[in-house]
């Protein structure tokens, strides 16, 4: 229950300006609550990991915090005030990207790039909990995006999720092979044979790496028209009440 309610608490800023210190991001419309792994039904029957082999379930209609930038992706970390920068950024199998001040948990939450379907959890190296997305909209409907790195999850295998739909948090302290909370997320080569074809180390990590930076960008951008909304509308609260006094 206290992970439900922290959960609730991320996903309910709608209206508010973000960007100080212990917030960031963009406004977030105040949504329902993804399926969680815990007391929830999997929307296939008896799949809570592993891959899935059945029909997907029914979509979950969730808005996306930010809009897709320009290569068809939703920025993957929410809030982005809390994902450090592009130029800290690095490529490897997929790319990596660090959270602010190791933020991690439901302080930094993995969003799905696209709508599509989580089709397999767990990857060697990448933890337990690691989710696949096959993606089935946009212009890489078919391929596959693994998100490295996180723990737990947020939905069972076999949910389809819409674009912007939280899927995992990033796992604090040491998942998989790794020295410190981050994400890496990678985009598994169109010849990929299932979700665990791997792609090697800058196959496809350039291309991920364009994906990011366009859905960064959009992200920041919603970011920024949020507190200049918000900034709007104190002034205009500001001059109604000089005007009522």
């Amino acid at each position: 229950m206290l992970f439900l309610v922290s959960l609730l608490g991320m996903l309910g800023l709608a209206h508010v300006a973000l960007g100080g210190a212990g917030t960031g991001g963009t406004a977030l419309p105040t949504l329902p609550v993804a399926p969680l792994p815990n007391g929830a039904a999997s929307p296939v029957p008896g799949l809570t990991g592993g891959t899935a082999t059945g029909a997907p379930g029914a979509p979950v209609q969730i808005p996306s915090p930010y809009a897709a930038g320009s290569r068809g992706w939703v920025f993957p970390l929410y809030p982005v005030a809390r994902a450090a920068g592009v130029r800290s950024w690095t490529l490897d199998a997929g790319v990596d990207l660090g959270g602010a001040a190791d933020q991690c948990g439901v302080r930094l939450l993995e969003l799905a790039v696209a709508s599509g379907t989580v089709v397999h959890e767990g990857l060697d190296g990448f933890g337990a909990e690691a989710p696949v997305l096959l993606i089935e909209s946009g212009p890489d409907a078919g391929r596959y995006v693994y998100y490295g790195h996180a723990a737990p999850a947020l939905v069972p295998v076999g949910a389809r999720v819409g674009a912007g739909q939280p899927i995992a948090e990033v796992g604090c302290g040491i998942v998989g092979i790794s020295f410190a909370p981050h994400l890496e997320l990678g985009m598994l080569p169109p010849t990929a044979r299932g979700p665990e074809d791997m792609p090697a180390v800058g196959q496809t990590a350039r291309a991920t790496l364009s994906r990011l930076r366009s859905a960064y960008g959009a992200a920041i951008a919603a970011r920024n028209a949020a507190r200049a909304a918000a900034h709007q509308l104190r002034g205009q609260t500001r001059a109604s009440a000089g005007r009522a006094s």
